[in-house]
């Protein structure tokens, strides 16, 4: 069976490692200076050397002849860890090998002396596998281990490692292999190997692994077997379904363009070529990425052939960073999931990007709409607190009409003695005017029946036993009297519960900073039943009689109570 090419040109020393200098250079000086840690935290995404580098680094510590802190690669030791038969190399997968007794088993054996080594070298891989108790049962071999012992960890996810674990080693990060790195060491693969393929598609193959150097050599090995020599790009693509790059740009350069037609027409091309529309999306935001870095100078694009580049140059100059930055974020928005149509959502997304790029007016031209459109504020009436009630048995007939026909949906006002004067009945009018009054204008321009929905979403969360939020979707009424926000409910049972809530000095706190913060002022609460008094403080049981509000509401008014008995 022929070795996989992962394996087969896995690199052997410290100057081998791709794209990881930083890693390399401080361990080769270790070496050079003997001060090796006892134990390392490799970590980093899969494929970027892990592994490896802890396999050079127990060559390098056990070499018979080094070379500057490097392994010769030529001695028995060396030979014998490439081989996989040193004695004392141990490498445990962690994640077959995650229980605390196989833990224990590894400090039990850890204190033998090395069979024919300077050093006895433990590789533990997916060390994030382990469970909290084998962690644990870990801690005092990585605090005080024997001095002919060197633990390394490898993980991908050094966040799931406890930070216990972490402070006990010396942690190097493995950072994703570069684009250009990558499409180097696959031409020396490829001249190794004698495989004929031209740079687009090593180019290809590099932005396929995504810094990964082991995925782009299993791709180049996968290509290899399955394609006829010359490869070309095109071959590379259709062997691993992957979309030309051009064609997502032509829909980039259509929407660029402000052509809703032409974009959703490539977009219907693409799917209609066998593309997925999450295939589609995937490409369109990768494109936008790309065209993000070159137009902020953060990428030259030279993972890309020449004549792409130049094409992705073009059409980044015909945005802005700002538009490209929004197209992202609609795209980024798009969800496929639970749709009988995913391509209904893409073609939604693409005609979004382009009508949100339409010009918006300037501020000074929203100031001018606004001073036109937007109505003079209404003066609030004065209302005299210490006029006395009306005596309903003296009132003309023509006031009781009038009274009837004004639609007073909230408690009835006081109204001046059955002896009034001209000026006392201007005062009734403006008074009547006041209380059917449309709804007030809130701050900002918005009613609060424009705002309701919003402060219905704050208040959510409010309330002690009830939810706020919930209780006022039964109200039917709502108006801003002056510094007094005005609820009506139809229903007694709804109204007494949200009496129940706004008592609580607490409640109706955070029920009026969620009003201020709404509506942009402040405001005290009242609720009241539609077409009777004001609940929010109940009155005598006299008062809340069905008999007795009912004639409340025709104008009559309680002159003395008296108790049963």
């Amino acid at each position: 069976m022929a070795e996989a090419l992962y394996r087969k040109w896995r690199p052997g020393t410290l100057s081998e490692l791709v794209g990881q200098d930083h890693v390399a250079q401080t361990l080769r000086q270790a070496v050079l200076t003997d001060r090796v840690s006892h134990a390392y935290m490799f970590c980093g995404p899969r494929g970027t050397g892990k592994t490896s580098t802890a396999r050079i680094l127990a060559k390098a510590v056990n070499c018979l002849s080094p070379v500057n802190g490097e392994p010769d690669d030529t001695c028995h030791m060396c030979t014998a860890v490439n081989q996989g038969r040193a004695l004392d190399l141990i490498e445990i997968d962690a994640a077959s090998n995650r229980r605390i007794a196989d833990v224990r088993d590894l400090t039990e054996k850890i204190h033998y002396s090395p069979a024919e080594a300077k050093f006895k070298v433990y590789i533990i891989d997916e060390v994030h596998m382990l469970t909290q108790e084998a962690f644990n049962a870990l801690l005092k071999t990585l605090e005080e281990p024997p001095p002919h012992a060197i633990l390394i960890l490898a993980t991908t996810d050094v966040h799931k490692v406890p930070l216990t674990i972490i402070s006990r080693c010396q942690r190097f990060d493995f950072r994703r292999v570069p684009a250009e790195d990558v499409v180097s060491k696959l031409k020396k693969l490829s001249l190794e190997e004698e495989i004929e393929i031209d740079d687009e598609a090593l180019s290809l193959v590099a932005r396929k692994s995504t810094g990964s150097l082991r995925d782009a050599e299993n791709i180049l090995e996968q290509v290899m077997v399955s394609v006829e020599q010359p490869v070309t790009e095109e071959a590379v693509r259709k062997l691993l379904n992957l979309t030309d790059e051009s064609l997502p740009a032509d829909l980039l350069e259509a929407i660029a363009d402000k052509d809703i037609k032409g974009s959703l027409i490539r977009l219907g091309d693409l799917i209609k070529d066998g593309m997925e529309p999450s295939q589609v999306h995937s490409s369109l935001m990768e494109i936008t990425r790309v065209m993000i870095l070159l137009k902020s100078q953060a990428s030259n694009g030279s993972e890309f052939g020449d004549s792409l580049k130049e094409r992705l140059v073009g059409i980044a100059d015909k945005f802005s960073i700002e538009r490209l930055v929004q197209i992202a974020k609609i795209m980024a928005a798009v969800d496929f999931k639970d749709l009988l149509n995913p391509a209904l959502s893409l073609e939604i997304a693409v005609m979004e990007s382009i009508l949100a790029s339409q010009e918006k007016p300037s501020s000074q031209t929203m100031a001018v709409t606004n001073t036109v459109t937007k109505a003079p504020p209404v003066a609030q009436p004065t209302v005299l607190s210490n006029v006395a009630p009306a005596d309903p048995v003296d009132k003309k007939p023509q006031d009781r009409n009038k009274t009837e026909s004004v639609d007073v949906k909230p408690t009835p006002r006081a109204e001046s003695p059955a002896s009034k004067e001209p000026g006392d009945r201007g005062q009734e009018a403006s008074r009547d005017a006041a209380v059917a009054l449309p709804t007030t204008a809130a701050v900002g321009g918005g009613t609060i029946d424009e705002n309701w929905n919003e402060l219905l979403r704050s208040l959510r969360q409010t309330g002690k036993r009830f939810n706020l939020g919930a209780l006022l979707r039964g109200c039917k009424e709502r108006e801003l009297r002056g510094d007094t926000l005005v609820l009506t409910f139809l229903h007694s049972s709804h109204l007494d519960r949200i009496n129940s809530e706004i008592e609580d000095p607490l409640v109706n706190g955070q029920f009026e900073s969620v009003v201020e913060k709404v509506l942009g002022k402040k405001y005290k609460i009242s609720v009241e039943l539609a077409n009777s008094e004001l609940k929010s403080v109940p009155g005598p049981v006299s008062q809340q009689s069905h008999l007795v509000r009912a004639a409340q509401a025709l104008g009559a008014r309680i002159v003395e109570e008296r108790s049963k008995g």
